[in-house]
């Protein structure tokens, strides 16, 4: 089991919670419990704020993007 998880709520609200209790909704991107460090486009570094655990989460924060369509 990963130390820290993210998880979706059914309103869409992005949800990390540690192994340690802390647990935090995500504000327009803007976490006060967890550091997050971009690895690469689809990969995040976690680390909680409280305990100081950290691991990896994909496409932590990231939008659904559509991709552009064909104009011919």
């Amino acid at each position: 089991m990963r130390p820290i998880t993210l998880d979706v709520d059914p309103q869409g609200r992005r949800i990390l919670s540690c192994a340690c209790g802390t647990i935090e909704i995500a504000r327009a991107n803007d976490w006060q419990e967890f550091t997050i460090e971009a690895v690469d486009n689809d990969l995040a570094v976690v680390t909680c704020a409280n305990c100081e655990r950290n691991t990896r989460l994909g496409r932590l924060g990231a939008e659904a993007e559509t991709p552009p369509h064909s104009t011919w």
